[in-house]
């Protein structure tokens, strides 16, 4: 994968993050819907943690 491909996915990343983010803290939403978008969050800070410092083989 090159360098510019990875730089697009992480700023996808990113963007979507924020609106995840955003909209947690804008909307009700009920708790099935908000435990959702809590995991999915972490999932993508998880993934964003791991392209900044990559695991080593």
């Amino acid at each position: 994968m090159s360098t510019e491909e990875l730089n697009k996915i992480i700023a996808v990343k990113k963007m979507d993050l924020e609106e995840c983010e955003q909209e947690l803290n804008s909307r009700y939403y009920p708790s099935i819907v908000r435990i959702a978008i809590m995991n999915y969050i972490s999932v993508l800070q998880e993934q964003l943690k791991n392209f900044n410092h990559p695991i080593k083989k």
